[in-house]
């Protein structure tokens, strides 16, 4: 079934998107700027509602199979916002691969696609959001389309691949326990 949006989103294996990530990064062109992967992703499930949550028992099980699912994905750069569930959500993959992960605030979507577009062209970034800031977010880094994401959902992982001069190329996967 498709959403309003156009398109349906699919469960996958691990190795699955693992390989999905890899076949749009491989047909990215090699010479072109800001031709890397994005990967978008909400924060994992959180303890409370307070303005600085830690992640939940789940929410840490999240985290983890977001590193196991991207461990092999070529992941170049972790970014989070200044909240420290984000930091949290990213941490099992920067520890994995070695990586710092780099602040940006939650709402500052300029100096966020400043610090992609710096990064290399081969580069491939995860980026970790909240639910509030993920559609504005794809929004400035190239996919235009309305995108809802509910409190609850926690499962989504969005590949974006932008394209210089056209609309970035998005696809939406799901990862992790199914949220409700």
């Amino acid at each position: 079934m498709f959403s309003q949006q156009g398109f349906a989103p699919v469960r996958v294996t691990m190795a699955c998107a693992v390989t999905v990530i890899a076949v749009i990064a491989a047909l990215l062109p090699a010479t072109a700027a800001a031709q890397q992967a994005v990967i978008v992703v909400r924060h994992a499930e959180k303890i409370d509602q307070s303005d600085d949550a830690a992640l939940s028992p789940d929410g840490r099980r999240r985290a983890k199979a977001l590193a196991e699912l991207l461990r092999t994905a070529g992941v170049t750069h972790i970014i989070a916002t200044e909240f420290r569930r984000t930091e949290e959500t990213a941490a099992p993959l920067a520890a994995a691969l070695g990586l710092t992960v780099e602040r940006v605030p939650a709402r500052d979507f300029a100096a966020l696609a400043a610090k992609i577009h710096g990064f290399e062209p081969e580069a491939i970034v995860l980026v970790v959001g909240h639910s509030n800031t993920i559609p504005p977010m794809l929004a400035t880094l190239g996919w235009p389309n309305q995108l809802e994401i509910r409190d609850p959902d926690y499962d989504n992982v969005f590949v974006l691949t932008p394209r210089p001069g056209q609309r970035a190329a998005m696809v939406r996967l799901k990862y992790g326990k199914r949220t409700p």
